[in-house]
């Protein structure tokens, strides 16, 4: 693993193919945005704060992976100014609407891929993501006092046990209409910034 600070904000990884099968993804998981890619990656940037002094806390972040013979190189850019935010904010809102259209493709073909749960409170979404240590995943949304949490398949049984379940349709609507908190690794930032 090669780790390159080529300015302040942005960080290039590169990662040979043997390294990428220790933590079991190849570079189509990556593009997958499974729960392994999501590990493999949060692990890589600690170490890169570690070693490199690239501190990703706090911060928005831009991420561009790239197959390179077998391997994989990551470039990671930090979003902390306006001008990058509103940017960041455009690539978001075109990344989301082409998520929701391939998701929907999807669940016609092969069945339901995620799914979103109504929860009452903050409180139970902490809870809720300190019971499942292993899961990195999942998107926090709010709209007026309810909390809505989407994880993948596999996941619906522990969202039954906090919240609501809701059928695809609703889904959609949150997803199109509510105001995103935590985008795709709700589960592990929360765990970390809230302690039970």
């Amino acid at each position: 693993m090669r780790l390159e600070l080529i300015r302040q904000n942005k960080l290039k990884i590169t990662l040979a193919a043997d390294e990428l099968s220790t933590y079991g993804i190849n570079p189509s998981a990556i593009a997958k945005d499974s729960d392994e890619a999501q590990a493999m990656f949060f692990s890589v940037l600690r170490k890169a704060e570690e070693e490199v002094g690239f501190v990703y806390t706090n911060s928005r972040l831009v991420v561009e992976a790239v197959p390179s013979s077998g391997g994989l190189v990551i470039y990671v850019t930090k979003v902390d100014n306006d001008a990058e935010q509103r940017l960041f904010d455009q690539i978001s809102a075109r990344q989301n609407a082409a998520n929701i259209t391939a998701r929907r493709k999807t669940d016609e073909q092969s069945g339901r891929t995620s799914y979103m749960a109504e929860i009452n409170s903050f409180d139970d979404v902490i809870e809720m993501c300190h019971s499942a240590p292993t899961y990195f995943g999942g998107t926090l949304y709010a709209e007026g006092t309810k909390y809505y949490m989407t994880v993948g398949v596999g996941m619906d049984r522990v969202l039954a046990e906090y919240g609501r379940i809701l059928d695809e349709n609703a889904q959609i609507i949150i997803e199109e209409h509510a105001t995103p908190i935590i985008y795709r690794r709700a589960f592990d930032i929360i765990r970390n910034r809230f302690k039970q």
